[in-house]
C-alpha cells in the first residue's frame, strides 16, 4: 500500500460541488454533523482513503469482521450544490502526516472542480450551554461578509487544529475558498446539541432539506450528560469550599 492511497469507487459528474469535512475533533461535533448528513441524504460512497499516517489498527464490525481504518468520501447530488462529504474515525497521528493527508485530499477534490470547502468542528469553551452558538472563520473578508447573515460569530484570536484548519489553509494555496463552522461546546462530552447547531446553519447556507429528528434525539442525550456534568462540578465546588473552610479553622486539641 502506498503511504496515502485513494481507491475510487465511482466517477460521478458533479455540479458545482462543495466539500464538507466532518472528521473527529472536540466533542465529535463535526463528525456527528457530517455523519447525519450522510445518513439522511443517502450519500453514495465515492472513494476510500488509507494511509500509514493513520493509527495502526483495524476496526471490528458488528458481525466480527475487521476493516482497516481510513477516511471515506461520499457524494450527494441535487440541490444548490452537489456535495462531497469527508468522514472517518481518525485524523493523522502526527503534525507531518496531517499536512500530507490534507494535501492529498485537496488534490483529490480538485479533480471534481471543488471551489469551496466547509469544515465542521467544535469550539471548546469549558462552559455548559443549552443554546450553543456557532462561531466561524473564513479564508477571506468577502466570505465573512457573505456568511454573517446566518448569525455566525466571526472573531479573531485562537487557532483551528487538525483537518478543519489545514483544509482551509492549504485550500487557499490551491485557490479554494473555505469556511470553518464551530459549535460552542464544553469540550469534555460528545456534543450532539452543538452538532445540531452547526448543521442548522449549514443547511441554510447550502439550502439543504434534512430531517433533524435523529440528531435532536442525540441532543437530548447531550443535555442529560450536561446535567450530570453540571451536578458533578457543583458537588466538586462544594467539596472544595468545605475543605477550605476546614483548613481555615484553628485546630482543636483534646487532652
Amino acid at each position: 500500500m502506498d503511504e496515502i492511497s485513494i481507491n475510487v469507487l465511482d466517477k460521478p459528474k458533479l455540479r458545482n460541488p462543495v466539500l464538507i469535512e466532518g472528521l473527529p475533533g472536540i466533542g465529535l461535533v463535526g463528525k456527528l454533523a457530517a455523519d447525519h448528513i450522510l445518513d439522511e441524504l443517502s450519500a453514495v460512497k465515492l472513494a476510500e482513503l488509507h494511509s500509514h499516517s493513520l493509527p495502526p489498527q483495524v476496526m471490528i464490525a458488528d458481525d466480527g469482521t475487521v476493516n482497516l481504518v481510513g477516511m471515506n468520501f461520499y457524494y450527494v447530488k441535487g440541490g444548490k450544490h452537489d456535495l462531497i462529504l469527508l468522514v472517518g474515525d481518525f485524523q493523522g497521528i502526527t503534525p507531518d502526516s496531517q499536512y500530507r493527508l490534507t494535501e492529498r485530499i485537496i488534490e483529490f477534490v480538485k479533480d471534481f472542480k471543488v471551489k469551496r470547502i466547509y469544515t465542521l468542528g467544535g469550539l471548546g469553551t469549558g462552559n455548559l450551554t443549552k443554546t450553543p452558538r456557532v462561531f466561524g472563520a473564513a479564508t477571506s473578508k468577502d466570505l465573512i461578509k457573505e456568511h454573517k447573515k446566518y448569525k455566525i460569530i466571526f472573531k479573531g484570536g485562537g487557532a483551528i487544529l487538525g483537518a478543519s484548519g489545514l483544509l482551509l489553509g492549504i485550500g487557499m494555496q490551491h485557490g479554494i475558498d473555505g469556511v470553518c463552522l464551530m459549535g460552542e461546546t464544553h469540550g469534555q462530552i460528545i456534543d450532539a446539541k452543538s452538532a445540531e447547531a452547526i448543521l442548522e446553519v449549514l443547511t441554510k447556507i447550502l439550502d439543504l432539506k434534512i430531517d433533524m429528528k435523529a440528531l435532536a434525539e442525540k441532543a437530548k442525550e447531550t443535555e442529560a450528560q450536561m446535567m450530570r456534568l453540571s451536578q458533578m462540578i457543583t458537588q466538586n465546588q462544594e467539596a472544595q469550599e468545605q475543605q477550605k473552610k476546614y483548613l481555615s479553622e484553628p485546630p482543636t486539641y483534646i487532652r
